[in-house]
């Protein structure tokens, strides 16, 4: 029976992602940076002798808790519906410690000049934007190899670059374009970055660097003071 055979192919739509189960993935997912670099930095204090390497540690250390913190407002914020209260926006270089610190010590190049420094970004989010892109780099990047972080005023607002040894692959490519997250843990945080940097009114794509290496480039609209 033809009409029979088309329906049994069709099968069944498939069912909406849960909101619920979505933001509890993401929540996860956006908490492990930071816990894991707050246990480094907690081990690191233990082994330092150095009073003044200690102070930087714990600072540090305490901007990781903060950013946790702030994932869990915006994550509850969102959970009963509303937005959450706003961070005022801060100079660029304000948010450059505590996202270089997702990176073992020794990978990551930053690359911006003075007027860049001071270019103002919302830093929940752009810090959300950074620590996803450069785990990412030094998750999926080859071993060992260099992470760079670019980043280039413009007219219109900021363009942030994290270059790395690896390659443009159609996973990465499929990630960049879902319009709805992923089932699993794979490319859930290009989906975070991808909704964050729309939040934003920005863009995000990714390309091949010549003879090697991949970038991946988000540009994003100067902040509403």
């Amino acid at each position: 029976m033809p009409g029979l055979s088309r329906r049994w192919r069709s099968g069944r739509r498939p069912q909406p992602a849960d909101p619920g189960l979505v933001l509890l993935r993401s929540v996860c997912h956006e908490l492990r940076p930071p816990v894991s670099t707050l246990t480094s930095l907690v081990r690191a204090l233990e082994t330092q002798p150095s009073e003044s390497a200690r102070g930087e540690l714990a600072r540090l250390a305490g901007e990781h808790v903060a950013h946790a913190e702030a994932v869990l407002r915006q994550a509850a914020a969102a959970a009963y519906g509303m937005t959450g209260p706003a961070d005022p926006p801060v100079p660029l270089h304000r948010i450059l410690p505590v996202v270089s610190a997702a990176v073992p010590a020794g990978r990551l190049v930053v690359r911006l000049g003075r007027a860049t420094a001071e270019r103002l970004v919302h830093p929940r989010h752009a810090g959300q934007i950074l620590i996803n892109l450069l785990t990412n780099a030094d998750r999926h990047g080859p071993a060992g190899g260099s992470i760079e972080l670019t980043a280039r005023a413009h007219r219109r607002g900021l363009r942030l670059t994290v270059t790395d040894g690896g390659a443009l692959t159609p996973d990465l490519t499929r990630s960049l374009h879902r319009r709805t997250p992923p089932a699993g843990e794979k490319g859930l945080g290009l989906w975070v970055v991808r909704h964050l940097v729309a939040v934003h009114g920005g863009t995000i794509r990714a390309r091949s660097l010549t003879p090697h290496g991949l970038a991946v480039e988000v540009t994003l609209a100067r902040p509403r003071h």
